[in-house]
């Protein structure tokens, strides 16, 4: 199998930064996170969207749920993942002005991004990397002009109980009750806010622990089972459908 890419992946609490050395191109995949594309190198980075041609980048933000392809063949480069649903993430939510791929001015954030090489380079811990991570997001989010709206107090719960549950299998009915809401007014609400169906969230919320456990080194079997996947071959369809890359084809660090 060819290599993706090759690199470190961290996570966090609404996000995540993978960052390396980029590989061959992904398929066409979305997923749940707003994506800043940072290269840390020379180059750019190529984007595609759909029945469209590839459009060269210095540095982009994608939309969540937009259908893409990337390739950075060979370009030292750091992607950023931040929840929609996260404070910053409705910050950075503006910055996209309703276009799925938009460009960022890469040198405004030239002094982090010149950071975060040096943290990586110096094979830095993974605290360090998150605190790199959250510089830009935390620049780019303020550039938002209009309020940023908080997060409807019944869904911010509903997250924290799928959060704390989501070893089980949670009934949307029952995560609606602890809300006080009925299973259709929970429905339209956490679709309103969150931008995603309830079930993909759960999906998405899974993959999440999955790679936590994979960027930790647990091998794709073991990194299966601590998402609640069957089998690996399950966790790894999901996975490319979501980031366009098979798991064992990203080397890490």
């Amino acid at each position: 199998m060819k290599t993706t890419g090759t690199g470190r992946i961290v996570l966090w609490r609404g996000g995540s930064l993978w960052i390396g050395r980029a590989g061959e191109p992904t398929d066409f995949h979305s997923h749940h996170a707003i994506q800043i594309t940072l290269p840390l190198s020379d180059g750019g980075v190529r984007f595609r969207r759909p029945n469209a041609n590839w459009s060269v980048y210095r540095a982009a933000i994608i939309a969540a749920h937009r259908p893409h392809a990337f390739e950075a063949r060979g370009e030292f480069v750091a992607m950023i993942f931040v929840e929609p649903e996260s404070r910053e993430g409705r910050a950075l939510h503006q910055l996209c002005q309703g276009e799925p791929i938009s460009s960022l001015a890469y040198e405004m954030l030239e002094l982090e991004l010149n950071a975060l090489a040096a943290s990586y380079n110096g094979v830095a811990r993974d605290s360090e990397l998150i605190t790199r991570a959250h510089s830009v997001t935390a620049k780019l989010a303020a550039m938002s002009t209009a309020p940023v709206l908080p997060l409807d107090k019944r869904i911010e719960q509903a997250l924290e109980l799928l959060r704390e549950r989501i070893a089980d299998a949670v009934p949307l009915a029952e995560i609606a009750d602890a809300t006080c809401l009925s299973p259709d007014r929970f429905r339209h609400l956490f679709i309103e806010q969150t931008g995603m169906r309830f079930r993909p969230y759960v999906l998405w919320l899974r993959i999440e622990i999955a790679l936590t456990a994979f960027a930790s080194g647990r091998n794709l079997t073991e990194a299966s089972h601590a998402g609640g996947f069957a089998d690996s071959a399950h966790f790894s369809r999901t996975f490319k459908r979501m980031f366009g890359i098979a798991p064992s084809s990203f080397e890490r660090e």
